[in-house]
């Protein structure tokens, strides 16, 4: 780094959080070794990790309410299991309490944000739980020039399949799809002039991307949401 080159700012991520954790338990371990300290009482509160990149989510930019208090819920039911004050019953209650209250969010939402307020082909709002739904977006017609706009999907012991490789967007253009997979799976296939940005977390499950975009791709689809012992898919 040259000396007139400004130092890069220094952000809080989950990330860092993440790395700071399995630091501090490699020294918690070494000291363990070394008897002078007993580790089995110091990683009794391994889950306050889970809560920090809770808060971290929540309070850091870009913002992630949703997924924030996933981690911290899931973060403090662990703890009182480790505490003995919880049975890993109480940790299932827990993930269903989650996947309920989004449910009823996704339901009381605003209607500018429900899929009922898109004309066809702007946009989608699916649900499957306990079993599989496929939809898509297609201009209707040919010489259309209906913008996707984005559109919600939630998977809880289930499966969606979404089909956007019709839809439309502009040059330059970017709609976002919001996503939420509980103990079930969401595939995404994009177009090849489309770009994939994946702002979604998960916790027990994962985000895929693999999207290969042509060179030169301008137009973006932005995906958000949380994964919990789930997966989220997107390709072309």
């Amino acid at each position: 780094m040259r000396p007139d080159e400004p130092l890069p700012e220094f952000r809080l991520t989950a990330r860092l959080v993440i790395g700071l954790a399995i630091m501090t338990a490699g020294f918690v371990l070494a000291l363990d070794s070394l008897g002078l300290v007993d580790g089995t009482v110091v990683f009794r509160y391994w889950p306050l990790a889970l809560v920090a990149v809770g808060v971290v989510k929540w309070l850091s930019p870009p913002r992630q309410i949703n997924s924030g208090i996933v981690w911290i819920l899931a973060g403090l039911a662990l703890l009182l299991v480790t505490l003995g004050r919880m049975s890993f019953v109480g940790v299932w209650a827990t993930l269903l309490f989650i996947a309920g209250a989004n449910i009823a969010w996704r339901a009381l939402r605003p209607p500018l944000r429900r899929a009922d307020a898109f004309a066809p082909g702007e946009g989608f709002d699916t649900v499957a739980v306990f079993g599989g739904t496929k939809t898509g977006s297609i201009s209707p017609a040919a010489d259309s020039a209906t913008e996707f706009k984005g559109g919600t999907a939630m998977a809880v012991f289930g499966g969606c399949e979404i089909d956007l490789r019709h839809a439309v967007l502009p040059d330059g253009g970017a709609a976002v799809v919001d996503v939420f997979a509980m103990f079930g799976g969401i595939e995404i296939r994009v177009p090849d002039d489309w770009q994939v940005v994946n702002r979604g977390n998960a916790f027990l499950g994962g985000f895929e991307n693999k999207a290969r975009p042509l060179p030169g791709a301008q137009k973006r689809l932005v995906v958000t949401g949380t994964a919990i012992m789930g997966g989220v898919e997107v390709k072309n």
